[in-house]
């Protein structure tokens, strides 16, 4: 046998191997570019999607230069057991690697229970969800820290997601046996209302050995505002009560000096109504600066999306109406909106690519 005959049998033998080899890293890098150039169309966007889809695809290109590989049936089959073997124990012992969170990451996409922006409490961190990553999940916490969360600790642990439909706040306060139940929940529920609550109701949790402690409660609407919203409702049941006469000590309260029997723990206030506190939007637009931005975002990106899918119509309505000459103004007017339409995309893009540029600062 030649040296030509030689070197034909090994680029044939060889050839089955490259072509995998090009077809697959060339396929696996175009779909890289497509998916990046289509993230970058909607600014911000999760890669969560691409890392998977690459991650598998890599897997997948690996075991198909095993089995196009110019080797004896036997090393072939042991090697494809051996990846085998290797792809299960790195699933099968992933309880505290990246390829859990990974897979953890991937449920919390399935499950969706919770999306950025939304205010949630995993175990005792409480706060809003800024960024959800393949391996974590992000939130700014009520001192507005950022609190990194590996995923596989997200799927474990139970996670309770405030609604947007609005949530319940309540307050508690514990009074004499002196004080008749019937005046303090009427003056618990005007506090209530005044600090804007819905649908308000009275709880008697316990009857303690000196005091009974009170519950109230209320629908907040603005989930926005949650931490905000409990001071409001506190500030309210102190001016009520106060206001009212009734001063916020149990029987048991004891103080090293002499009082008369009129005397009250109540502060003088000069005016009858309430003073509306400073800053009375409360600190939630401070403390949750970022996770505002990130919803922003994100509401900006449902309209993008809806964008495309108006504008995708209106194109595919002009196709139709293309040579139609008894359908040429509207082919015209047709044009013009899909003109506006564009216009309109690019102020979202950039209005996008702001707000996820202050996020990343």
């Amino acid at each position: 046998m030649n040296i030509v005959e030689m070197l034909t049998k090994a680029v044939l033998e060889l050839l089955p191997m490259t072509l995998v080899v090009f077809i697959g890293g060339g396929g696996i890098w175009l779909l890289n570019r497509i998916m990046t150039r289509r993230s970058a169309s909607v600014p911000g966007r999760n890669t969560f999607r691409r890392q998977l889809t690459l991650a598998v695809l890599s897997t997948l290109l690996l075991l198909a230069i095993i089995v196009s590989a110019p080797l004896p049936e036997s090393t072939r089959a042991n090697l494809i057991t051996l990846f085998g073997i290797a792809l299960t124990a790195t699933i099968a012992l992933s309880s505290t690697t990246l390829a859990s969170n990974a897979m953890a990451g991937l449920m919390l996409r399935i499950i969706s229970n919770f999306k950025r922006g939304d205010f949630i409490r995993i175990d005792q961190f409480l706060g809003r969800v800024t960024e959800q990553g393949l391996f974590h999940t992000e939130i700014q916490n009520e001192r507005s820290d950022l609190v990194t969360l590996p995923n596989l600790f997200v799927v474990s642990t139970p996670v309770t997601v405030v609604r947007l439909s609005g949530t319940f706040i309540s307050a508690k306060v514990s009074l004499g046996y002196d004080l008749p139940h019937d005046e303090i929940e009427k003056l618990l529920l005007e506090a209530a209302e005044s600090a804007g609550l819905l649908e308000p109701f009275i709880r008697i949790l316990e009857l303690g050995d000196f005091s009974v402690l009170y519950q109230v409660s209320g629908r907040l609407e603005d989930t926005k505002k949650f931490l905000g919203g409990k001071t409001v409702l506190h500030r309210a049941v102190l001016d009520i009560l106060h206001r009212n006469g009734v001063e916020i000590v149990s029987p048991n309260f004891m103080n090293q000096r002499q009082v008369t029997d009129a005397g009250k723990f109540i502060p003088k206030v000069k005016r009858k109504t309430a003073a509306k506190a400073k800053g009375s939007a409360g600190p939630d637009t401070v403390v949750f600066d970022k996770a505002d931005q990130v919803e922003k975002a994100e509401d900006l990106r449902k309209l993008l999306k809806a964008l495309d899918e108006e504008i995708s119509a209106l194109e595919a309505k002009a196709k139709e109406a293309k040579g139609k000459e008894s359908e040429d103004d509207e082919a015209e007017k047709i044009k013009e909106t899909i003109f506006l339409r564009q216009r309109t995309r690019e102020r979202l893009v950039k209005r996008i690519e702001k707000l996820e540029a202050e996020v990343k600062d």
